[in-house]
């Protein structure tokens, strides 16, 4: 080792740029990978704080480990009723646009159990989160806190609260609630509790459950993000191979041995990895304070849980290092270092098979088929009742996927040959055989390019189709008809007989008026107000004192029916409210749910909200984190891209030369290194980016009738300005070709 590390700092004036290049790489790639880590981390910290809530769950086949245990009788103790589905049904608990989870306890005796960390709430007593305190504080006008009782007994501890800004009560059972658990567990006056014996479950870690759909999720954007970055460092690690092997030639030609060469290379790599990850931490801990803005779902992170565990970095450093060393190893396998080798011979390298393109056919047949008739007909008449047309869906993209990466050398061979057969001109003749030749070392810089840009126009095509449904379909929203200043209150339950009165008398109510539900759902107005409360009017011939029909769940009508007046209206009544101003909703909340019924349904909506599509926050924080994805891996691609033309120069400095000797002029061989470059970057992006854009088609054809594909400006603005900046990057390089063909550079040659 003695010996190595001597060899190892004499040369290390020679390889400072080629081994600052890879630390910068593996710096890079341990910024990301971590601050990806923390992420997921974060993610599974959010569900974990939720996790506490599974042992109310009363259905046996839902039930976990920890809530059959929570749920066992005990002998001496009496049960704590809870009920962590919701304190009220409908849509009245909320703040905004945000719902406020609701968690109901009653405690049957003195020795109940508790959860750990606070005592059970009484009737009337209530704990609100860190985020629901926040708009109690900030917005005192709204009165939340009297929606759940009459006394303040602190914050939830934040084990219990899966984000900062999540919105949520505990609070105690209503006599109505206490009274209704010993009945059926009915669902629809909002109480369906579970007997707790014990709590010893929560005093433990419990299991952070997470879906299949998110597992696909994780494991797709984990694959798209680490693949470009593996094979940058990759790429990396190999570069300056040419004048290592002349170097450890030379070495073997003044008496070292091959392992003691071996060794060398190895400690060579090592180092660099080792200094690339220790910078590469550095920066991750300065950024990691920025994590705590990014948020997913619209709800921000416990700084907390978006921390890397001790365990996952000793592994993610061991793999790393494990990675850089087989990389430098495989880079240098067929180095000649026996003495006789100081003059390298360059070799082609392997022409890329054609079973390479078999899986990628496979996956395009089954798209091919899934978007004809048959296939579609099929399809449909399977999804309703079966996983198999999901499962094929899903292997069909697979296959596409990977297909781009295991066949994308020998596409990349194939057009460079294409394009010396057709071409005229000798520079793009010289670049497309040297592309040709070298296919796989080629497309390699590259291969990370095409499942960021297949899954991202995949999942962004699919995706904006469904934000532009959403966006239309407040078309079909009879709750858009309301005016903007216009409330409906309406419960399953007989609201109070002077709540009427008690409206009137609120200084943000301007005018209130009843309104009735029939059996059918639908909601009778008087046509005297109908035009107030609504965009909707009664025809001319209809009575001042004629019911205008609506059904505010279906969609938009033109024209009302209308129904004659009757002394014998509908027993469920409701009101419309209008407002002094638009964000006077949850003072109306306030006031539904302190007067309303203690059980059943109570619903308050309002014409602002009812107007505006309804968009998963999840939806677009995913399309949001596929934005980021693409960018920072076509950055990946544009980089490994840079440094393997970088590499590949040094590596032909002596056929470079030869060509300058023959009569290239330096202008010349910087349009045939930059058409080397782009022709397999510019071929990807265009077949992985048109390929998902097909997939998402088809995808989103046999599975809605719709929902169709839209691209955003986004998407493309992010995928050209790669391109550009591919473009300069290399330009801004190619000066180094004066250099490296100078006379003076190659006299010894």
């Amino acid at each position: 080792m003695g010996v190595s590390w001597l060899l190892f700092k004499k040369s290390g004036r020679q390889s400072i740029g080629r081994l600052s290049l890879t630390v910068a790489a593996i710096g890079l790639g341990t910024v990301i990978l971590l601050s990806f880590l923390s992420g997921i981390n974060g993610l599974m910290g959010q569900v974990g704080r939720q996790e506490w809530r599974s042992i109310s769950i009363v259905q046996e086949s839902f039930q976990t480990t920890e809530s059959r245990e929570a749920q066992r009788p005990i002998d001496g103790v009496a049960p704590l009723y809870m009920n962590s589905i919701s304190g009220v049904v409908g849509n009245a608990t909320k703040w905004r646009d945000q719902s406020i989870d609701t968690v109901v306890l009653h405690a049957t005796g003195d020795n109940s159990p508790e959860l750990p960390g606070f005592n059970t709430p009484r009737r009337g007593e209530y704990y609100v989160s860190p985020g629901l305190a926040k708009v109690i504080h900030e917005h005192p006008e709204d009165k939340v806190g009297e929606r759940f009782g009459t006394t303040y007994l602190g914050i939830i501890p934040d084990r219990y609260v899966a984000s900062p800004d999540s919105l949520m009560v505990i609070r105690g059972a209503t006599e109505a609630e206490v009274a209704a658990r010993s009945t059926d567990h009915d669902p629809r006056i909002g109480w369906q509790a579970a007997a707790i014996y014990s709590t010893k479950p929560l005093e433990q870690k419990m299991t952070s459950r997470i879906d299949m759909f998110s597992l696909i999720i994780f494991g797709f954007g984990g694959t798209i993000l680490l693949f470009p970055i593996v094979m940058f460092v990759a790429v990396a690690t190999q570069l300056g191979s040419t004048q290592r092997e002349q170097r450890y030639a030379a070495l073997r030609l003044i008496g070292a041995t091959r392992a003691q060469v071996n060794r060398v290379l190895l400690l060579e790599s090592f180092v660099a990895t080792l200094v690339g990850i220790i910078v590469g931490s550095g920066v991750y801990l300065l950024v990691r304070g920025g994590l705590e803005y990014f948020t997913f779902g619209g709800q921000h992170f416990w700084m907390a849980d978006l921390t890397v565990s001790w365990v996952q970095y000793a592994v993610f450093v061991v793999l790393t290092i494990a990675l850089s060393l087989v990389a430098s190893w495989w880079a240098m396998r067929k180095v000649r270092t026996s003495p006789l080798g100081v003059a390298r011979r360059e070799k082609l390298g392997k022409q890329p098979r054609m079973w390479r393109v078999l899986p990628l056919l496979i996956g395009v047949g089954i798209f091919t088929w899934l978007s004809l008739p048959v296939g579609s007909s099929w399809l449909k008449a399977q999804a309703a009742d079966s996983m198999v047309p999901f499962g094929v869906v899903m292997g069909g993209i697979l296959l596409v996927m990977f297909g781009l990466v295991l066949a994308g050398s020998w596409i990349t061979g194939w057009l460079s040959r294409l394009s010396a057969r057709w071409t005229n001109n000798a520079t793009v003749l010289l670049a497309s055989r040297r592309i040709a030749g070298h296919a796989k070392v080629i497309f390699r810089s590259v291969s990370g390019l095409v499942l960021a840009l297949f899954a991202g126009s995949f999942y962004l095509a699919a995706v904006s189709g469904i934000n532009t449904l959403e966006l239309e379909s407040i078309q079909n929203n009879g709750y858009s008809q309301l005016q903007p200043k216009t409330a409906i209150i309406s419960a399953s339950a007989p609201l109070p007989d002077k709540f009427e009165a008690i409206l009137k008398q609120q200084s943000y109510i301007t005018a209130a008026t009843p309104v009735y539900e029939t059996a059918e759902g639908e909601t009778l107005i008087p046509c005297a107000e109908l035009a107030t409360y609504t965009k909707h009017q009664c025809p001319s011939s209809a009575a001042a004192d004629d019911m205008a029909r609506i059904n505010f769940t279906q969609a938009v009508v033109k024209q009302v029916d209308v129904v004659k007046a009757s002394a014998d209206k509908p027993e469920q009544v409701g009101y419309l409210v209008w407002l002094a101003s638009e964000d006077d909703i949850d003072k109306v909340r306030t006031l539904a749910i302190s007067h309303g019924p203690q059980l059943g349904a109570l619903f308050v909506a309002d014409g602002t909200r009812a107007q505006k599509p309804v968009i998963n926050p999840v939806i677009a924080d995913l399309a949001a984190i596929t934005y980021v994805g693409i960018g920072i891996t076509l950055f990946v691609a544009v980089a490994s891209l840079i440094v393997s033309t970088i590499g590949g120069l040094f590596e032909r400095r002596r056929s470079l030369f030869t060509l300058r000797l023959g009569g290239m002029t330096i202008g010349q061989l910087k349009r045939m290194v930059l058409i080397e470059s782009l022709i397999p970057l510019i071929s990807t992006s265009i077949v992985a980016a048109s390929a998902g854009i097909w997939v998402a088609v088809v995808f989103l054809t046999s599975f809605s009738s719709t929902v169709r594909v839209s691209l955003s400006a986004t998407y493309v603005i992010i995928v050209i300005g790669a391109l550009i900046a591919a473009v300069i990057g290399i330009w801004l390089v190619l000066p180094i070709l004066k250099k490296i063909t100078a006379i003076e550079q190659n006299q010894t040659e």
